[in-house]
């Protein structure tokens, strides 16, 4: 029960219009603490300041329509730009793309900002009368939202300069390798695996993508129980209902091992580190096609890969024990390997590069860079000469100049030298 209410409320605060919506009621409840003022003297009061405070009915009225133009328009111009830029965007860059964009807290406060703003104009404009007293103009209410309109017509220059730099190539490829670092799984001490025990097997309690396994939370009630879990899936795996996802050791029951992991119905930057690389190479294959065909672009993207291929190299491939507050293994966890998640995403980077000479031969480069900068064990080596020998091979193959094959086989040899350990290539 706890965790469908928990997937319930990542669904709804997730969603794109919770934000402005939330902003929306509480502009809805400042206004009518505003009018309360204003009826409770406010108005009289702001009124004694005298020029400009003191509007009479009509121009209350008029005032009130002004602010209620202002913001519908404001309204509407920044939800088409938006519109209009994130589908140009998306067309060179990719539609998976859009959940990220539209995600960006300044794009969504930003619209929250001019619906409230536009719903307290609204209020106001309902509570004006031009036949009512001086004592019932809503003076107070009025200058605040004039006030706050003109601090909005300040907060558009720099929320439509946000907007263009959110979906700007480079600006999205930084922040997609960011990402995608910030995921990579930390260094974590571990424990020894228990022996001794009967071990029952871990059945998904629904089908969907794994968004979040909840291990500190695992931990504890492991710990609480005397017993052992071990998972065979990681933030972003694909589960079936039904069937094993793990096993159990010292309790029978497995409901309170689900109930830790949530579920969602599509892949999010909650899935790791993969997320991120997938997107990396479909921004990398649409700049290489023949219809975009922006290389530089795809060089952005590889060096992305080739920091990620140095951070997960670090990170090592090992899984291990998270244990308890006493020091007792309690929950094991499959850490993402480099040689499973890279392997899919670089051989779809080859068939894309192989036509362009300059990018396959800068991945080689990368590969080389990679190896050398850390002290990695040799099956990290050996993967990266594979796929650096297949980048090669690929690219030597459309090469259409002699001086284009000779570059990549010097690139290759590179790689070579530095997965054997007898170079050493300055960063």
């Amino acid at each position: 029960m706890q965790h469908s209410i928990g997937v319930r409320r990542h669904l709804l605060w997730g969603n794109f219009w919770a934000l402005p919506c939330a902003m929306i009621l509480a502009a809805v409840a400042v206004t009518c603490v505003l009018l309360v003022i204003d009826d409770r003297g406010g108005a009289l009061w702001i009124e004694a300041l005298g020029w400009p405070f003191a509007i009479s009915p009509s121009t209350a009225d008029t005032l009130a329509t002004g602010l209620v133009t202002i913001h519908a328009a404001f309204s509407t111009l920044y939800f088409s730009i938006t519109l209009l830029v994130l589908t140009l965007a998306a067309s060179n860059l990719g539609v998976r793309l859009i959940d990220r964009w539209i995600g960006d807290f300044t794009i969504r406060f930003t619209l929250g900002l001019l619906l409230s703003l536009l719903s307290a104009s609204l209020i106001l404009l309902y509570a004006v009368d031009t036949d009512a007293p001086l004592a019932r103009v809503p003076r107070v209410s009025l200058t605040v939202l004039a006030g706050a309109t003109i601090l909005t017509i300040a907060w558009m220059s720099n929320a439509l300069h946000h907007l263009g730099r959110t979906v700007q190539v480079d600006t999205s490829i930084a922040r997609l390798g960011r990402d995608a670092a910030n995921n990579l799984p930390p260094k974590r001490a571990g424990g020894a695996a228990p022996t001794g025990r009967a071990q029952v097997p871990i059945l998904a309690s629904a089908t969907g993508y794994v968004g979040e396994i909840a291990s500190t939370a695992m931990v504890h009630a492991a710990a609480a129980r005397d017993a052992y879990v071990s998972l065979s899936l990681t933030p972003g795996d694909y589960m079936i209902a039904g069937e094993p996802i793990g096993w159990i050791a010292g309790d029978p029951g497995s409901a309170w091992v689900t109930a830790h992991i949530r579920h969602v119905p599509y892949r999010t930057d909650s899935g790791g580190a993969a997320f991120e690389i997938n997107l990396l190479i479909e921004v990398a294959a649409r700049a290489l096609s023949p219809g975009i065909n922006d290389f530089y672009t795809a060089l952005a993207c590889c060096d992305r890969l080739g920091s990620l291929l140095a951070a997960a190299f670090d990170q090592g491939e090992d899984g291990d024990w998270l244990c308890d507050a006493a020091g007792i293994a309690r929950l094991h966890l499959p850490r993402d390997r480099v040689t499973v998640f890279m392997d899919g995403p670089l051989k779809a980077l080859r068939q894309s590069a192989a036509n362009y000479p300059s990018v396959a031969i800068h991945m080689i480069d990368l590969f080389a860079r990679a190896c050398s900068a850390l002290a990695v064990d040799q099956s990290l080596r050996a993967f990266v000469l594979r796929h650096a020998e297949a980048f090669a091979q690929h690219a030597d193959a459309r090469a259409q100049t002699d001086s284009d094959r000779a570059d990549i086989a010097a690139a290759l040899v590179r790689v070579q030298s530095a997965a054997s350990g007898t170079e050493t290539l300055p960063r």
